[in-house]
């Protein structure tokens, strides 16, 4: 058969046949096995079973004779395929758009209640300063008179007031220079919107590394075109950051992404092969493929703090006013009448605000003053306020969780890339980490990534405190062989011979 009959094969019939055999045996398997069980060309297994081994969670193994043995402890359930996947995949699509729809409604809710209580309360506030001076100063009139008309008075007041402060915008803006028109304009411009401010106040600004699959993708592509198409897994593991055991799981799905195979040298050295990826016209920057990208920190929000600070006045005000609205809702009741020496009033003290509140809401026609006052201005704007306060805590506590996973991600790489330059001699505490992305809080936790590696890669310390990566040292002396081996122009493209553009003779 050529080899153009082996490889113009259809694919789901050989996956097919591969798993037949592979779910009627519990152990390894290699190559061979896998041939004699199936009778399929070796070129057409080889080539299916990285596809086989990322979807149902396979294991890679490479025997002392440098065999590779494949290996499925997990079974047979498929990460993509089946009731489970699709429903999973369902889900997730339906609570992104519930998830997306309620934080738009949740926004538009804060945005207008956080300041809309906030004037409100600011409101009755002077309605009722001003109410209480209309009342005093009608000495003159009856007790009837100064009850009802403080009312009025005081709302009186209150619109005079506004429309002073109105006046005084007015002529301010009117008898304003061009420069300082100018300046008001520009840094108008430059200020951020406010309720894109709030917004990131509670909700934060989103994911930093929301494109992290695609920058990692680029940096290995970049490493492996410079490296004359060949990596190995601690390289891979620098530039990942990911554990060991992730590592594996990633590398096999960059296997079938960018049409890649797992190799074994001469001497049982593991490694991985792209050679589609050195067909390029391109060269790529030797210091762009060594610099390995790091993830970045979330941030509370992207606001300054002296906004932030602002945000969470506004709110203590409302949870001051809302619950002092509440509080005597559920103490005072309907008792807001006292009787003096000179009359009929309202209670003062402590208490005036609220009794006005609920003497103006009858003037207003309420039939139920009392009941609307609790809820409208003490129950909404109180349970709002702790919301308010509470969304960004728990996110920050969250932040502070995920931060802390990143920087291990991000130490990692600096440990893996310092051990693979060093494997012999390797001393954890020689290791400097002066960015706060790649500095966790935990004190001790570049020597236990350290550890975790050398139990991974069989890794002994010495009396001195020096680690010694036997493995690693071996894997990147036998890849550093594999590269001498390869020319790079059997891989880059050849001489044109037909080309689009090209007359037609």
């Amino acid at each position: 058969m050529s080899e153009s009959k082996i490889l113009d094969y259809n694919k789901q019939e050989v996956r097919d046949q591969l798993l037949h055999a592979l779910r009627s045996y519990t152990k390894e398997w290699t190559s061979a096995d896998l041939a004699r069980a199936t009778g399929l060309p070796l070129a057409q297994i080889n080539a299916e079973m990285p596809t086989i081994s990322d979807e149902y969670r396979g294991r890679i193994r490479v025997s002392e004779r440098g065999d590779l043995l494949y290996s499925f402890p997990n079974g047979f359930k498929s990460k993509y395929k089946g009731f489970g996947p699709s429903m999973r995949r369902l889900w997730k699509t339906i609570t992104k758009g519930a998830v997306e729809t309620g934080k738009f409604l949740f926004k538009v809710w804060i945005l207008v209640t956080l300041f809309g209580y906030f004037f409100i309360f600011l409101a009755l506030a002077l309605v009722a300063l001003f109410g209480s001076v209309a009342m005093r100063g009608g000495g003159s009139r009856d007790s009837d008179d100064r009850r009802g008309g403080g009312g009025l008075g005081g709302l009186w007041l209150t619109t005079n007031l506004f429309d002073s402060m109105i006046r005084l915008w007015f002529y301010s803006e009117l008898f304003k220079g061009p420069e300082d028109r100018y300046r008001s304009a520009q840094a108008k411009a430059q200020r951020r919107p406010l309720h894109k401010a709030v917004f990131s106040h509670v909700f934060g600004d989103g994911d930093p590394n929301a494109e992290w699959d695609t920058i990692l993708k680029k940096a290995f592509v970049a490493f492996v075109q410079t490296h004359k198409g060949v990596i190995s897994l601690p390289e891979f593991m620098a530039i990942s950051g990911l554990k060991p055991e992730e590592a594996e799981d990633c590398i096999t799905r960059y296997l079938v992404e960018f049409e890649g195979s797992p190799e074994v040298t001469e001497n049982g050295a593991l490694y991985f092969f792209f050679p589609s990826l050195l067909t390029k016209t391109a060269t790529v920057s030797g210091v762009t493929a060594s610099t390995f990208p790091t993830k970045k920190l979330h941030r509370f929000s992207s606001n300054p703090e002296k906004m932030d600070r602002t945000f969470r006045w506004v709110n203590i005000f409302n949870l001051v006013f809302g619950s002092y609205y509440l509080w005597n809702a559920i103490n005072l009741g309907t008792a807001i009448i006292v009787q003096t020496p000179e009359g009929t009033g309202l209670k003062g003290g402590l208490s005036f605000l609220y009794s006005y509140t609920v003497y103006l809401f009858s003037m207003l026609g309420a039939n139920q003053p009392v009941v609307l006052v609790g809820w409208l201005l003490g129950v909404a704007p109180l349970a709002f306020s702790i919301l308010f306060f509470g969304i960004p805590i728990v996110r920050s506590l969250l932040i502070k969780r995920e931060n802390e996973k990143i920087k291990h991600e991000n130490m990692r790489r600096v440990l893996y890339s310092a051990v693979i330059a060093n494997p012999q001699y390797f001393d954890p505490h020689s290791i400097q980490l002066p960015a706060n992305e790649v500095r966790p809080e935990k004190t001790n936790a570049l020597l236990e990534e350290t550890q975790h590696l050398a139990a991974w890669s069989r890794g002994e310390i010495s009396p001195e405190g020096k680690w010694t990566f036997s493995d690693i040292e071996f894997i990147e002396r036998e890849v550093e062989r594999v590269r001498a081996s390869i020319d790079e122009k059997d891989y880059s493209p050849q001489k044109t011979v037909f080309d689009t553009d090209s007359p037609i003779s």
